[in-house]
């Protein structure tokens, strides 16, 4: 009898569920149709972003405006050399980072950037980088102090035939606990001198990344700034189907529809630019010569491969395989980069998680491993010689 009972139950079970599938079809009616991707915008905030895989016109232009921003704020020193900074995904080991950033405050020698980029974990930590390192302690309390629980919950079964297994309400939360209108008044007081916070998320609609210029909702004014600006943050670490989807009301053409943004990582786990933009003809047109260049990255994780024996359960091979992607995907990005670099003539130099490290890390966001891996990122800022100029050509091959 408990046997049939237990299997009743299953079977029950079973078929609520796939009755709530059918009653969640996910369908979007208002999704925005492909021939008004050119020309869509978030609506009342104008031109805040660009395609991350292409130049175009328009991408130009931007640059353009930058640039002529950089020569009217009267910075000599600015027209003459920038530093730039690309902060990759991780998610908790983006305390790597975090901590980091602190250690090359401490070291005394770390640059104002003129531009910094974030993908996933790396765009929570951006907007505290960019702002430099009088907030090196939100970015301390942010990735030690605030775990799993802290974060997101789950949704139980309910979350597998939904569009996500997790609930981010309390990421948003936290994000909006730092995001105040003071810091955002600060970043939109820097983009004006022609600096550049730049965030990616990835546009599922489209299988596109999306460069987003959150500096450029700072500074907007907008009455809705700040709902943007977290949403932004939020869809570039929005991991799919475990985190959910953002959806985002754009307009085409005078109708509104609306488009869905995950993850940056899903597309690339770091960026700094979209290929083949062309900085130097930017600072001879509007700057009247080129200028010395550095770029860095900081790559939140490992490059050399883990050996660790598989769980041979979905869940088991399906981390174990979107992990290896990621560290390939890093790679190749970094490598990437890098090219850029030496085609704008630009030292370069990035710095990861060594191997040498061998935390315990149990959950996603264990605060424990992230308060170890921040304490090593902060030795590893200090010291100065944490970074390397030359990608490996495979993980195997990492020096560190």
């Amino acid at each position: 009898m408990m046997r049939r009972a237990k299997a009743t139950r299953h079977v029950l079970l079973a078929s609520a569920l796939l009755g709530l599938a059918a009653c969640n079809s996910g369908e979007r009616p208002q999704a925005l149709p492909a021939e008004g991707l050119s020309t869509a915008e978030v609506v009342g905030f104008g031109t805040i972003r660009f395609w991350g895989d292409a130049v175009v016109p328009a991408t130009s232009k931007y640059l353009d405006i930058q640039y002529r921003q950089i020569a009217a704020s009267g910075c000599v020193k600015c027209q003459a050399a920038a530093t730039f900074l690309a902060i990759s995904g991780g998610s908790g080991e983006g305390a790597y980072g975090a901590g980091f950033l602190k250690g090359w405050s401490a070291r005394g020698d770390r640059p104002q950037f003129e531009v910094v980029t974030g993908v996933s974990t790396g765009s929570l930590a951006a907007p505290f980088a960019f702002l430099g390192s009088r907030y090196d302690g939100a970015l301390e309390e942010i990735y030690t102090r605030y775990g799993d629980d802290e974060l997101f919950r789950s949704k139980g079964v309910l979350g597998l035939v939904g569009e996500s297994l997790y609930d981010t309400t309390p990421l948003r939360r936290l994000i909006e606990r730092y995001a105040t209108q003071q810091l955002l008044d600060e970043i939109a007081a820097e983009h004006r001198k022609g600096r550049r916070l730049l965030v990616q998320s990835t546009n599922l609609d489209a299988q596109r990344p999306v460069i987003w210029d959150v500096g450029s909702i700072a500074a907007s004014q907008q009455p809705g700034r700040q709902k943007l600006f977290v949403d932004i943050l939020l869809a570039s670490a929005a991991i799919p189907a475990v985190f959910p989807a953002v959806r985002l009301n754009v307009e085409s053409n005078g109708k509104v529809f609306d488009e869905l943004h995950v993850d940056g990582g899903v597309t690339s786990q770091i960026f700094f630019a979209p290929p083949g933009l062309d900085l130097n003809g930017a600072a001879r047109r509007n700057l009247g010569q080129e200028r010395s260049l550095a770029l860095y990255v900081i790559r939140n994780g490992k490059l050399k491969p883990e050996y660790k024996a598989s769980t041979q359960t979905v869940a088991g091979l399906a981390t174990r395989s979107i992990s290896t992607l990621v560290k390939y995907q890093a790679l190749a990005n970094i490598a990437a980069i890098s090219e850029m670099a030496k085609r704008m003539h630009a030292r370069f130099a990035f710095t990861t998680i060594p191997e040498s490290f061998q935390g315990n890390q149990r959950t996603e966001f264990d605060t424990e491993y992230m308060k170890a891996l921040f304490q090593l990122g902060y030795e590893q800022g200090r010291s100065g010689k944490a970074w390397e100029t030359q990608p490996p050509l495979s993980p195997t091959l990492a020096a560190r």
